[in-house]
Formats: structure tokens, sequence, C-alpha cells
């Protein structure tokens, strides 16, 4: 109580000595009621979910580093969908070093009236995700339920923090990221940070411009950036990170990488143990292991699968700091968040002699602003392994849904390497596309009436290993039948799955295969003594293009987090009676985004025809000038002739 007091009498002082200093922008309340009552409707803006009227924040540093945050939000409620985003406000913050009070919450009706937030409305509690992971226990949730919610209505909410001055001799940086464009329009939004004029702020802006302002007096400096109407953001399938299209706010006082690099290593690997339960706990995951290799393998697959995850969201790297805890006391618990899972992987590695070192990386695969060094910029922690077989390693130890060593995101991007004596900026590599590659295996025994009996297996690695992995791996068995149930609908209609099978998803040294058989009746078209028959397309969502080419044009790049590989080899049976009159022509294309070809072949009895297909895409960014060339390949690969049967009775 004696630290909370303190807290708020320094506050309080520093709010009197900066308010003239900040070049924030105040509103006042007829100003606010002004805004809700000239707030267009919802007709106005039919795809977003809300209005975003203020988005304000300004955080101001006394001298000696302890802060006032007031954030200030004022949003309309569009769609009944916005309820999930604003009805309650949660705001986490660490009790440990910050006090959070609300200053004002209610809520503007649409017929006028206002509601104001109760006083048993307003709640700290600890995250869920958290409720089993005491170590964590410092970590609270401020939530603000507001009344009255509806399409329509209004709410506003002032909230205050107050963090305490880091301990003599601790150093401490100023530094944040922040995006000032949503899927919901903002009318006003603005950042601001005030420091002591000692403390040079640089910052850099990405992807679009902001209107930034600074002023100084009695020796200290504020810095603002804002927006005064930023447009909604419509999302399209596979396109850019908001982090790479909306403008991005990147600044800090820190001066080099080397500079962060020596403060977060000193952090981390003072937490590092090699001895004791940690020794122990490694050798006997790698009794059996033959090489370095196998020892990795083992190794990182306990840690994944066996220390449970504290959630990226109800936790998000930095929010507790940089600073883990002690590996063996996160073996112990057997949970973690970004920082904890990292350490004991580092631990358990390096005392069976494996170097390796943590990893900062951003899983979005954002923009490094190299100038401006600042942890901020990144939201994820990985393990670098140097030269373990052909190639180097980058694990996720979050990473229960893809293969060992695949590394779903961020590839392409700028890392920070983290190393005892000198750390450094590195890229992690992209992959090849045939390490991304998915190979399906079809036969298909086609009978006189048309219907078809069928079977097919998937072998998947990399992106499309994941995809599965993510579909399948943590479903109920009902869940998995009605999956299996729709792939086999999507052969053709009223088809049934007659049986299915996968390798255990729950292994992540094993790529994943999937087999499936099916019936599908009338799948050939029978007329008089013709038979027409298009070969079926491969059902699995998760073997196939990811590309969804239903758009004519585009407002934003497609992207694709790898170079892809995939290829399709079968066999049609023909029905006893029937000959084939015409089989698809050859098909190929070639250009800068990849290749597509299908070819297929009669056998020398007639009885059969063999087909291959393939589709290799080589590019992973189109903009929007190119996507119809990139979608001129795809609709020419898919054209029914390039698939097309016909069968005459003999």
């Amino acid at each position: 109580m004696k630290n909370t007091i303190l807290i708020l009498m320094s506050a309080l002082v520093l709010l009197l000595a900066l308010a003239a200093v900040s070049a924030a922008r105040e509103f006042t309340e007829e100003e606010v009621a002004q805004m809700v009552a000239d707030a267009p409707a919802a007709e106005s803006y039919p795809q977003a979910g809300a209005l975003v009227l203020i988005d304000r924040q300004t955080t101001r540093y006394n001298e000696d580093l302890s802060a006032v945050t007031d954030k200030h939000l004022v949003v309309k409620l569009l769609q009944d969908r916005a309820r999930y985003d604003f009805a309650d406000i949660k705001h986490r913050y660490s009790k440990e070093s910050d006090s959070v009070i609300v200053i004002k919450a209610i809520t503007y009706l649409p017929d006028g009236g206002i509601k104001e937030v109760e006083a048993k409305a307003i709640n700290d509690i600890t995250p869920a995700a958290l409720a089993n992971a005491s170590i964590y226990a410092n970590i609270m949730q401020k939530v603000i339920s507001f009344p009255g919610i509806a399409p329509g209505a209004t709410i506003e909410l002032k909230l205050r923090t107050y963090s305490e001055a880091p301990e003599e001799g601790e150093e401490i940086f100023i530094w944040g990221t922040e995006l000032f464009q949503s899927e919901d329009p903002i009318f006003y939004k603005e950042r601001s940070v005030t420091v002591p004029e000692s403390i040079q702020v640089k910052y850099t802006v990405q992807n679009k411009d902001l209107t930034y302002e600074t002023a100084t007096a009695d020796g200290f400096t504020s810095h603002t950036w804002s927006v005064e109407y930023s447009k909604q953001i419509i999302p399209e399938p596979f396109m850019p990170s908001f982090s790479k299209v909306a403008p991005r706010l990147i600044y800090t006082n820190a001066q080099s990488w080397d500079q962060v690099g020596s403060w977060v290593a000193e952090k981390f690997y003072e937490h590092v143990k090699t001895d004791g339960d940690i020794k122990k706990m490694a050798e006997k995951l790698t009794a059996d292991a033959a090489t370095d290799r196998e020892k990795v393998d083992h190794i990182a697959q306990w840690v994944i699968k066996d220390v449970r995850d504290v959630g990226e969201w109800s936790l998000p790297l930095g929010l507790d700091g940089y600073e883990p805890h002690d590996a063996d006391v996160v073996l112990s618990n057997r949970y973690g968040d970004w920082r904890d899972k990292t350490v004991l992987l580092v631990s358990l590695l390096e005392s069976v002699g494996i170097e390796c070192r943590p990893v900062f990386l951003h899983r979005d695969a954002a923009n490094l602003a190299s100038e401006y060094p600042a942890l901020k910029q990144f939201n994820n922690m990985a393990v670098y392994i140097p030269g373990y077989g052909d190639k180097d390693l980058w694990i996720n130890p979050f990473a229960d849904h893809c293969q060992l060593g695949y590394l779903a995101h961020g590839q392409g991007s700028m890392a920070l390497v983290i190393d005892r004596e000198a750390s450094n900026v590195a890229e992690i590599p992209d992959t090849d596309p045939d390490q991304h590659r998915s190979y399906t295996k079809l036969d298909l025994y086609l009978k006189t009436t048309g219907d078809v009996d069928g079977s097919m297996a998937s072998q998947l690695s990399g992106y499309f290993d994941w995809q599965a992995r993510s579909r399948l791996k943590d479903r109920t068995p009902k869940k998995v039948d009605q999956y299996f149930m729709t792939s086999a609908n999507n052969v053709g209609e009223g088809s049934l799955s007659t049986e299915y099978e996968t390798t255990d998803m729950a292994d992540l040294m094993e790529p994943v295969v999937v087999r499936q058989s099916f019936t599908t009746p009338e799948l050939g078209v029978v007329e008089g003594d013709m038979m027409i028959f298009t070969t079926p397309a491969v059902p699995f969502d998760f073997a196939t293009s990811p590309v969804s080419l239903g758009q004519t044009s585009r407002t934003y790049d497609v992207a694709l987090d790898n170079r892809l590989m995939m290829q399709t080899e079968g066999v049609i049976h023909l029905p006893e009676g029937y000959r084939a009159v015409f089989v698809a022509e050859p098909f190929t294309a070639w250009n800068r985004f990849g290749n597509w070809s299908c070819q297929y072949q009669l056998n020398e009895t007639g009885d059969a025809i063999h087909f291959y297909t393939t589709v290799q895409l080589l590019d992973t960014d189109i903009d929007p000038e190119e996507y119809a060339e990139f979608k001129e390949s795809f609709d020419s690969f898919s054209k029914p002739q390039n698939s097309l049967i016909l069968l005459e009775k003999i």
C-alpha cells in the first residue's frame, strides 16, 4: 500500500510539471459529446463492426523514469459482433510495478441517455489462461464491463496507469511499436511519449506517414504521433499482415543492437542452467540418441509437447519483461511463456553439448527497422541451432502443430540472435519449395454406371504438414469424422467416406500422411453410349493450393508464407466395356510466379489412364498489378478440358 501511495504522489507531481510540455491533444467533455452525436450510422460503414472515434495514449516519464500512462478510448458500436471487442474492455498489467485506475467509464445510449459503469463492473482478475500458472500471478487484468451495449451505443473509457521507477542501477529502455490502422475506421488516434530532455528518442514510421509533433519545456521533451482519419482495412485472403500495410510506429532510445543484445543477454543467460535436474532430464531424454541431431529432436519435442504453453495472447512477449525464470524452476513447473520455454530448451540442449542461442523474431515477419533497435519490434522467441545436418535449425518452443524444425512464422524476416558475447541481427532463411510439398496419389475405379470407388493418400511436409496438424491434431473423434465426411463429399455430391487413417500427428518428428477411401455416385456422366468424366481435385484443403482466387482484383498483395510444391499422381481404371476416345491434352505454363503442368496418358492395354499434375509456386509476394496474370495461370490450369476424359462403349 505504501508503495502504491508513493507511486501516485510522484505521478501527480509529474502530471502537474509536464502539463505544459506535451503536444498531445486533449478532448473536452463537450467535444466528446459532440463527436458521439455526430458519429455516422452503420449504413455509412457497412463492413465495419465499430467506429473508433478517439484512441489516445500518452506516457509521461519522470527524471527517475517512473511514469504515468493515460488512455482515452471512445468507440461507437455499429454491428452486434463489436460486442466481443468492446463490451468488456480488458487491460493487462503487472501488479508488481503498475497501478491502474479508471478515471471515466460510461455508455452513451442510442436514445441519447448515458449509463455509468458501476463500481462492481470494474474488476481486477487473473487472466483465465494464467489461472493455473502461479509463477505469473503478478499479471493482472482490469476488466471494465460496459452497460447498455448494443449497435448504436458508444463507450468512453479513461484509464490511468502509474508505473514505478526502476531500481537503482537498473537499465531500462523507452521503446514501443504501434499500428495506426485496423479493420474498423479510426477517426483520431494518437500516441505520445514525454521524457526528460537528456533522453534521446528516435523514431520511424513504416508503410505510411503519420503527423509528428514535438515540444520541449522545463527540461522535458514530448513526442506525439497522430492520424486524423485512418480508413478501415477490409481484409483479403492471404494479404500481408497488418504490420506490413498499416502505418507502423517504432520508437526507441536504445543506441544500437549491440546495446540491446548485451542487455537482454545478461538477463537471459543468468537463468540458463546445465547441471542438477536439468542435466538429469537432458540425459534421460537423449539416452537412446545416437547423434547430435537425435538429441536435438528428443529434447525439442519434449519441451514443445510436455511443457505446457502459457498463452501467447494472455501473456505476450514483453508484458512481464524479458527476463526468464531459472530453467530448473521452469522444468519443475512444466509450463512456461516464450521466455521460460526458451530458457529451458537452451539449458537442456547446452547440458548435452548442443550449441544453440535464443532468438527474438516477429511471427508476422514484420519488416525490421534496423536503425531503431527495440525488442518491441519482436513478439516471439525461438532457438537457433547452427549446423545440424544440411541446414541450421530454428525451433519455436510453442510449435506443437508442425514437424520439428519447420518454422511456421517469420521465414525471410530479420531476427535478433542473442549470444553471450556478441548478439547479431540475422535473416531467417526462406525454405525451398520441395521442403513444402504436398504429394497425393489417387486410385479411381470407374464403373459402367459412372459411380467411382476410390482411394487417396497425401504425403505432406513443411507448410502442408503444418496445415494438416492444425486441422486435425487436436480435434475430437467426432470432429475428425465430420472432416473426412466433408472431404469425401468434396469429391462429388453424395460421396461417402468408407475408411480413413492418419499418421500420429502428435509425433513431431514424422511427416504427416493422410489416407482415405470413398465411394461416389455418378461422378462419370453417362449419355447414351458415351461417358464424360472429369478427374476430381484433391479434396483435402490442407493438401491443395492455399491461395483463394475468387477475386477478380485485389487491393493488397497475395502474401504466402513459403514457396510451395503440389503434386498429384493417379490412375483411373476404366470400366469394362468402355474405351477412351478422348484424353486431356498435356498442359504446361511457366512464368515468374511458378509453373503449372498436367499430363494424361492411356496405358498400353487401354484399360487405365495415368495422370500427373504439378503446381509449383515460386513467388511469395504478388502485388495487385500482377494478380490478374497470376490468376490467369491458375485459371488456365484449372480449365475442365485439362482433366477431361471421354469414354465410349465398345
